[in-house]
């Protein structure tokens, strides 16, 4: 009479016993484990001792009640019975991602980065094969090939918007829009506002008549107005540059996963490669009777393992610090390109626009990177961070105790109110905040009017940017002269 201990016991006792259709209790149940957990209750209820209160309290449809080592709930009813099972599913659920809570550290799959970062370690493990150091040697110059495209499209961009468009005599955008004084120091009105290139073009335009006609400037000045250069939508612009944001935040993940990874892996000379585990590897040998598509690639397992520490620095240097820097580039440049554009549909194809850069790497894996190479990092298996063996220790009823009871509110903790927080979009809120107030402060001033309007423009002195002046803007050199200063209320 005495019922096994856990449920999954119980369910293995009652399968060999019944396993026979005619079994009038499975008939009556239709669920062989609750039948043996109804008939153990009910056959030693009279015999049992008095138990302790469940850890709630009292008693109660599905609540839990400690009988000698194991934890069972009141089965009054079957629907109470039902609700045990569904408690006990969801605690696996709940458990089996909360001991995964430590989280892990892998190898970017699809992406030159993770290439150049896998590749030398199994060449390394393996003793420098040529094979393998010839695809590490490939893989480096397609990394190579990548910055340099990627840093090339943004120092492009960084020269049109620094050099290029004040050279032009294109001032900065800042808040001009309706409302508040243009360019010109009138007041800026919906009928009034024009793109960069429609403003200075009526502007031109203007200018042309006067120099002709220099006995006419007060007709002129009368009949012809140029409007001026502002935003159709302060809004727009915003949004737009929260999405561009958020298209960014993958590249922001990757790089944070990657050192992670650098500074978590231990810091000593490990393989990268080992033996399949000896059910996968029993599993591919019946594979192989059975004419199944067994590989010797299947019987080899590559990890993320220990790196020594001159890699970690050679890694830091030449792979985690280049991916961090162009995130940045491309994040700052992006909100200054947006920041600049005035119209709402040329803000809105432009934040779309600019996110094809950070995925220059991954189109170079996937297109010209030799299938080799792909297969080896989609088996790459990643370093986790948290004990493997948890599941395997537990038993339900520890498992019941930590994911179900302690999962009710009375057990409510701090922490359960932060896990509520979107942390990724508070971030992507948070770099969206910084990167347009960035902006901001290189480029505009207040007036005593409080009016955010660009500050006093002058002209560059080159025409190409080196890579310090493409990070800080203000290292341009320009001339002493403004060519444009905000006219005065």
């Amino acid at each position: 009479g005495t019922p096994p201990h856990g449920c999954r016991a119980a369910r293995s006792a009652l399968e060999q016993v019944m396993a026979s259709e005619e079994n009038p209790l499975t008939k009556k149940t239709g669920s062989p484990f609750k039948v043996l957990r109804a008939q153990h209750y009910h056959a030693d209820r009279s015999s049992r001792r008095q138990v302790p209160r469940s850890l709630s309290g009292a008693p109660s449809s599905g609540d839990l009640q400690l009988v000698g080592n194991t934890l069972e709930p009141c089965l009054e009813s079957e629907e109470a019975d039902i609700d045990f099972d569904t408690k006990y599913y969801a605690a696996l659920l709940m458990g089996s991602f909360m001991v995964r809570e430590g989280g892990s550290c892998d190898v970017e799959s699809g992406s030159a980065y993770g290439a150049a970062l896998m590749l030398p370690q199994l060449a390394r493990s393996a003793g420098w094969p040529l094979l393998l150091t010839g695809l590490s040697l490939r893989v480096w110059f397609f990394l190579v090939v990548n910055i340099c495209m990627q840093y090339s499209m943004l120092m492009l961009i960084s020269r049109e918007e620094n050099v290029l468009d004040t050279i032009a005599g294109q001032m900065n955008l800042c808040n001009f829009g309706a409302g508040s004084r243009g360019p010109l120091g009138t007041e800026i009105t919906p009928e009034r506002t024009y793109s960069w290139d429609q403003w200075i073009t009526r502007v031109f335009v203007k200018d042309s008549l006067k120099a002709l006609f220099p006995h006419r400037l007060a007709e002129i000045e009368a009949a012809i107005d140029p409007g001026e250069y502002a935003l159709e939508s302060r809004w727009a612009r915003v949004i737009c540059c929260f999405i561009f944001i958020i298209t960014t935040m993958g590249e922001f993940l990757l790089t944070i996963n990657m050192g992670k990874l650098l500074y978590m892996v231990p810091t000593k000379d490990e393989s990268w490669l080992t033996a399949q585990s000896a059910e996968a590897e029993a599993t591919q040998w019946h594979e192989d009777d059975a004419g199944g598509e067994g590989t010797w690639l299947d019987k080899v397992k590559i990890r993320v393992a220990g790196i020594p520490r001159h890699w970690k620095i050679f890694y830091c240097l030449f792979l985690l610090l280049p991916k961090a820097l162009l995130w940045y580039l491309c994040c700052r440049i992006g909100v200054e390109f947006l920041m600049e554009t005035s119209t709402i549909a040329d803000v809105i194809v432009n934040a779309v626009a600019m996110t094809f850069i950070l995925n220059i790497d991954e189109m170079i894996c996937s297109t010209l990177m030799s299938q080799t190479t792909r297969s080896m990092l989609s088996r790459c298996e990643e370093f986790v961070l948290y004990d493997v063996t948890t599941e395997g220790r537990m038993t339900d009823q520890e498992i019941m105790l930590k994911f179900c009871e302690k999962q009710k509110w009375k057990y409510i903790r701090f922490k359960d109110f932060v896990e509520v927080v979107p942390g990724k979009l508070l971030t992507a809120v948070l770099l969206t905040a910084m990167f347009i107030a960035c902006y901001f402060w290189q480029k505009c001033d207040i007036t005593a009017g409080g009016e955010v309007v660009s500050r006093t423009m002058y002209k560059p002195t080159i025409i190409h940017e080196n890579f310090l002046q493409v990070l800080f803007p203000s290292l341009v050199p320009r001339v002493a002269e403004p060519f444009w200063e905000m006219p005065e209320a």
